[in-house]
């Protein structure tokens, strides 16, 4: 009788080899969920390092430019995109174009790529402002992913691709600047404004797209004004 199968009866306790077979099963399979969740942790694309500070409010002070879309030069590198709270961008201050002007607001920046979100009623004029360079690089042609600026340089994460779609065709709407997001031969990113903006392209929004048209840059901000 030793030498006979051990087998399962339901109204008995299992038999110690049936229970020490029980056990290799479930140690091996807890062993492969926690391989599988690594793999899937280790598999996933990084989040971006970007920031947005929010309700930390500071004030700033540079020349307001409004064209193709506001932002505030502070004599650095690049101006400062300014954005309205929520959904919603800024188009209302073109009286003070090229004016010297303070405001508050919270920081919002990814990498080169930087923006401010305008507090409500704390603009105000200064003086006279001091306008940057733009160069004209000639006409280009850009394959890449029309994202909205705001989410994509720090309030979201991921601020791009189809998970990303509805938030940024509601906030492109919205009055947000639109940029293109493309890449080097290197897969480093990179995001160009889009000037001259058609309601058609919301359509194509986390698609990749090829565009067409004439880029300056403006600091180290690219602008591409489509034909």
């Amino acid at each position: 009788m030793a030498n006979q199968s051990e087998f399962y009866i339901g109204y008995l306790p299992p038999s110690p080899g049936l229970r020490k077979a029980i056990r290799a099963i479930v140690a091996t399979l807890l062993a492969l969920a926690c391989c599988v969740g690594v793999v899937l942790v280790v598999g996933q694309n990084p989040f971006a390092n970007s920031t947005f500070e929010f309700q930390q409010y500071r004030e700033f002070r540079g020349t307001l430019l409004m064209s193709p879309y506001p932002a505030l030069w502070m004599g650095e590198q690049s101006p400062w995109l300014l954005v309205g709270q929520g959904k919603h961008g800024v188009n209302d201050l073109v009286r003070l174009d090229g004016a010297q002007v303070s405001l508050t607001g919270e920081r919002i920046s990814r990498g080169e790529d930087r923006m401010i979100e305008l507090r409500p009623g704390s603009l105000r004029m200064v003086g006279a402002g001091v306008r940057p360079a733009t160069v004209d690089l000639g006409v280009v042609q850009l394959t890449g992913e029309i994202v909205d600026s705001k989410c994509y340089f720090g309030v979201m994460n991921p601020g791009s691709g189809k998970v990303h779609r509805d938030c940024a065709v509601r906030c492109i709407s919205g009055g947000v600047p639109p940029a293109l997001l493309v890449r080097d031969a290197a897969g480093s990113a990179r995001t160009v404004l889009l000037a001259n903006w058609g309601s058609e392209l919301l359509d194509h929004i986390a698609e990749p797209v090829t565009l067409r048209g004439r880029l300056d840059r403006t600091g180290d901000r690219l602008t591409l004004h489509l034909e």
